[in-house]
């Protein structure tokens, strides 16, 4: 059911909230918290389609409430308006806008304006999501493309190459002169190196391991060919335990992964890269983490920095599955990690 959440130490003002919520938004289930760290717990839990937020509060005010919830990854997307009566002072709205809240509304207010308000904030949400979804579906078109891309690339063109390497190596070369037999030579060599790449590349853009045996040996199976190619020793650390992921998580996730390792290769300077698969209270977890030269802080914030387009991209992919994406520096170098709802088997 959809929630509305409002932060208010008043009982009285959440009593009110929770009327007119009743009158106008009948669909959302009302929730109160009287203070902000009840708050922040119950839009945890809860994850609410929206949050009112007193300022005025004991222990916590509204400033560093909104702060906290805009900072963590399962609230960051939430609207949050502020009901206030500091609402009519332009330097307490402007402090409230860059904590983070989406708009400002004064006490006392009037219900017509608190509903526009809450019509706003609702449809940029409903925007957000269908964003979300739209990236998604993206990301699976794209995946589809590649699969038949590569299944073509495997049934004519490195069919066709096999046929005429097997075709080369037939010819007796015994009773040719030297330079046909170094030509036969030379060539059958320039076609086996073309099956090799053929077989590469359609590895690279579809890999059928991912479909057929699941992500875990899909995982391996990209350590063990970038660890060949660029000379970095790779690590895999997986639990026991089987889980089960739908066949989209398992795309985004591999495709996720093959982006860090990019980012390794292109950015790190490492030698070390260690990938570690668990699972804890209902999430899916894997951190990928490398040795190199480190990330700054800056560098993971905001997407117009260096590489944060990437990281921008990835973190909306996870999300619109649900999940959470983080990186940070570690005492190594650089550790991303990703978690997402699984289903155990």
């Amino acid at each position: 059911m959809k929630k509305i959440l409002a932060i208010d130490d008043n009982n009285i003002n959440l009593e009110l909230l929770s009327q007119i919520i009743k009158l106008y938004y009948p669909e959302f289930n009302f929730i109160g918290a009287l203070s902000g760290r009840e708050g922040i717990e119950i839009a945890q839990r809860e994850n609410p389609d929206l949050i009112l937020l007193d300022i005025m509060m004991p222990d916590l005010d509204g400033y560093e409430t909104c702060r906290l919830l805009k900072e963590h990854n399962k609230t960051k997307q939430i609207p949050i308006i502020m009901v206030s009566a500091l609402g009519r002072d332009s330097v307490e709205r402007t402090k409230g806008l860059n904590a983070g809240a989406d708009s400002f509304i004064s006490k006392p207010f009037d219900q017509v304006e608190l509903k526009a308000q809450i019509n706003v904030a609702l449809r940029i949400k409903s925007y957000q999501l269908q964003l979300k979804k739209l990236n998604s579906e993206i990301t699976l078109i794209e995946e589809r493309e590649r699969r038949r891309i590569a299944e073509n690339l495997h049934d004519s063109l490195g069919q066709t190459l096999g046929l005429a390497f097997m075709n080369l190596s037939s010819i007796d070369t015994r009773e040719c002169r030297p330079e046909i037999k170094n030509t036969i030579q030379f060539t059958s060599k320039l076609l086996n190196k073309a099956i090799e790449e053929s077989r590469k590349l359609t590895y690279d853009l579809s890999p059928p391991i991912l479909y057929e045996l699941g992500l875990v040996p899909a995982i391996k199976w990209k350590l063990e060919s970038f660890e060949k190619e660029h000379k970095i020793e790779t690590f895999l650390i997986t639990e026991k335990n089987e889980t089960k992921l739908s066949k989209e998580n398992n795309i985004f996730l591999y495709r996720t992964i093959g982006e860090l390792l990019t980012n390794i290769v292109k950015h790190a300077e490492a030698s070390e890269v260690t990938i570690k698969q668990t699972t804890r209270n209902g999430m899916y977890c894997i951190s990928v983490e490398d040795n190199g030269i480190g990330l700054n802080k800056k560098e993971v914030k905001p997407p117009s920095d260096k590489g944060g387009f990437g990281l921008l991209s990835i973190t909306e992919r996870i999300e619109s599955i649900n999940g959470i994406f983080k990186i940070e520096p570690s005492k190594e170098g650089t550790l991303a990690e990703i978690e997402i709802p699984y289903i155990a088997v």
